[in-house]
């Protein structure tokens, strides 16, 4: 046993600096592997937009210098053109302005037209160009003409072609204007500049490593750098593009990157933040050691303390030494406190154990009184138990009347609240139907002055219908006279032609003297056949307004008769609308007497319900009390065999307590000399 005993409560010896240290140290791995691989996850795509902002910045410059470049050129074509022409000038003279000025730097060459000449082989106009010669091929079909013509444009760019020289121009187009000082007119036309497009090649740079730009034409074709878009593999390249707005022409500029070297930026990232992580996380070991250390060399010297308190003598007015105010301190207060508590329990257990003494003695002749006194006792038990019994029998008898009484109040309550919930339907329902009658109420008084409105607007309608009918009897009278005019015009138009034939008869007759007089005559006779056209068609015009004029008089008359039946109809129905409304009026004033009555029902039932269930109540407490009467006779009853079984038990136990109040009171006096060894 004792070999059991020893080998379960054997210490095992350990050593805390390096219990912990391995402790802190998974710790720290733990949280730094976390905070790191968070924040690489989370810088990472941070960084990716960095890298995707910075490539975006290198895009608005070669957009930027595209655009400066076109809007230079624009400018540069201006100053040409004012150089060549004045406000006011002639053709001629600018002719030999354009054959002797200088090209501009970024041109080709540069050449004149004006409107007003068309001279060209398609029948526009001809050019006149700086290099000193001029072309009669034609500009009709040029993009840029016809912007000039039908937009009126100031300014047109037009896709790259090739030139004579075997480069690649754009022609650019600004609008001309000029007062001719020979002739006062104001002449449009415009001058045209070939743009090089060499600059352009500029922008095909390479940025970072692998970063290069590509710039695309209108149509696609590539300008300046590689042609990427194009490529048949496409999958190792990290493409951004930006549209360049260049005159009316959107150009795009392309930057693509080696995804490697993306890949690359990120995970180098990573491991710098993993090496730098991971040194942190060392740092912090040591540091955390070294307090480690620091503590347990702390926790030694109260150790020490301690020991030297544990002496041979055990001497309880010893106390550690407190020389400083931190948490070290405030353990040793703690153990000094123990020793305190210790020391004054040592005192209190030595005077206590004097009068333990003295108690187990006085306990010893009590134990003899005890036992005469439990003798009568059970004697007195015996006589309540029968009495408990008659008891019994008249608490179970008044319970089960009490009860019938309690389910009769509960079936009266219920029927009660069956017939409040009734009322209170009913009270709704009726005040539901006053709601609908005033609201069909309302409805019919609106619906009594729209039959009103609607009577008066009849009578109206029968008085305009009736104007309108004697209107139309006018303009019938009206068009019959017209047609009775226009035979007239018609027989006129007969007259005129026949009096115009024998003019020419007699014109034919007098031989040259009468060709003038001929042509008079033919010119009467045609202005006759068109009245004789004319009145016809305003004959058939007249007809048919007449007969339109006829069936518009017809209808009114069937309106007017109309208009009198919705007349009489209209104040039948107003009658019925106010014979319904006297009748709302009666049955909403009964509805209301109807309400007051179930109201009064109501408060009624709601007061019968009150003192039945103040009875109910009533009966529920009288059921309880008696309830809990049986259950404390039933307790009493119980508790009294309960002293019975314990009476005989005590009888035994006080024998026992003697015997051991004897064995405690040599245990004391062996405690007595235990406390004695101590120095308090």
């Amino acid at each position: 046993m004792q070999n059991k005993e020893s080998k379960k409560g054997k210490e095992r010896k350990e050593t805390l600096l390096l219990k912990y240290g391995i402790v802190a140290f998974l710790e720290i791995l733990v949280f730094m592997t976390i905070f790191l691989s968070v924040t690489t996850y989370m810088t990472k795509k941070p960084v990716s937009n960095l890298y995707s902002e910075s490539i975006d910045s290198v895009l608005d410059q070669a957009v930027d210098f595209a655009q400066n470049w076109l809007d230079n050129q624009i400018e540069v074509l201006n100053v040409y053109q004012r150089s060549v022409v004045d406000a006011e000038d002639n053709v001629e003279g600018i002719k030999g302005y354009i054959k002797t000025k200088p090209k501009p730097n970024g041109f080709d060459y540069v050449m004149v037209f004006w409107d007003t000449n068309h001279d060209a082989n398609d029948g526009g106009p001809e050019t006149f160009n700086s290099k000193g010669g001029s072309s009669k091929a034609g500009i009709l079909e040029k993009e840029y003409y016809k912007m000039h013509k039908q937009n009126n444009v100031d300014t047109w760019l037009e896709s790259p072609r090739m030139a004579n020289t075997g480069v690649f121009t754009m022609p650019l187009f600004t609008k001309l204007e000029f007062i001719d000082d020979v002739t006062g007119e104001k002449v449009t036309g415009g001058v045209v500049g070939f743009l090089e497009l060499a600059p352009i090649n500029i922008l095909a740079k390479t940025f970072y490593k692998t970063g290069r730009i590509s710039v695309y034409d209108d149509a696609g074709s590539i300008r300046a750098g590689d042609d990427v878009l194009n490529m048949e593999e496409k999958s190792h390249l990290v493409f951004h593009e930006k549209d360049c707005k260049m005159a009316n022409k959107k150009w795009k500029v392309v930057a693509t990157v080696e995804r490697a070297e993306v890949d690359k930026i990120t995970n180098d990232l990573r491991r710098n933040s993993l090496a730098g992580g991971f040194l942190v996380a060392v740092i912090l070991l040591i540091c955390e050691l070294i307090i480690i250390r620091i503590m347990i060399g702390k926790f030694n010297d109260i150790k020490k303390n301690i020991d030297n308190l544990n002496t041979g003598d055990k001497d309880l007015t010893k106390r550690l030494k407190i020389n400083h105010n931190n948490e070290i301190s405030l353990v040793k207060k703690s153990v000094n406190t123990f020793v305190n508590t210790v020391h004054e329990t040592v005192k209190q257990i030595g005077s206590a154990n004097v009068d333990l003494n003295s108690s187990f003695n006085n306990v010893k002749s009590s134990l003899v009184e005890t036992q005469a006194n439990i003798e009568q006792i059970s004697n007195e038990i015996e006589n309540a138990t029968n009495t408990l019994s008659a008891e019994d029998s008249c608490v179970n008898n008044t319970s089960d009347a009490v009860t019938n009484i309690s389910n009769n109040i509960k079936s009266l309550n219920n029927l009660i609240v069956s017939q409040s919930a009734s009322i209170t339907q009913a009270s709704a329902s009726i005040e539901e139907m006053i709601g609908n009658i005033n609201s069909v109420s309302s409805s019919v008084e609106k619906m009594a002055a729209e039959f009103d409105e609607l009577n008066k607007a009849t009578h109206d309608g029968i008085a305009k219908n009736n104007v309108v009918n004697d209107l139309l009897q006018v303009i019938l009278t009206q068009s019959n006279s017209l047609q009775d005019t226009n035979r007239i015009i018609s027989e006129i138009s007969s007259q005129t032609n026949l009096l115009s034939m024998n003019a020419m008869i007699e014109s034919a007759h007098a031989g040259d003297a009468g060709k003038g007089f001929a042509v008079v005559a033919e010119e009467i006779r045609k202005l006759a056949d068109t009245s004789a056209a004319q009145s016809k068609s305003i004959g058939e015009n007249l007809k048919e307004i007449a007969s339109n004029i006829a069936k518009v008089v017809e209808s009114a008359n069937s309106s007017s008769a109309s208009f009198e039946i919705v007349s009489d109809k209209t104040n039948n129905t107003s009658e019925l609308v106010i014979s319904i409304k006297q009748a709302m009026e009666e049955q909403s004033e009964g509805s209301k007497q109807i309400l007051e009555a179930l109201t009064a029902m109501n408060d009624t039932s709601n007061d019968v319900q009150t003192s039945s269930a103040q009875i109910e109540s009533g009966t529920n407490e009288i059921l309880d009390a008696i309830s809990s009467l049986k259950q404390s006779s039933e307790n009493m009853s119980s508790n009294f065999a309960r002293i019975v079984t314990t009476t005989e038990a005590t009888k035994r136990t006080t024998g026992l307590l003697n015997n051991l109040t004897q064995e405690m009171t040599s245990a004391v006096n062996n405690i007595s000399e235990k406390i004695d060894e101590f120095k308090v």
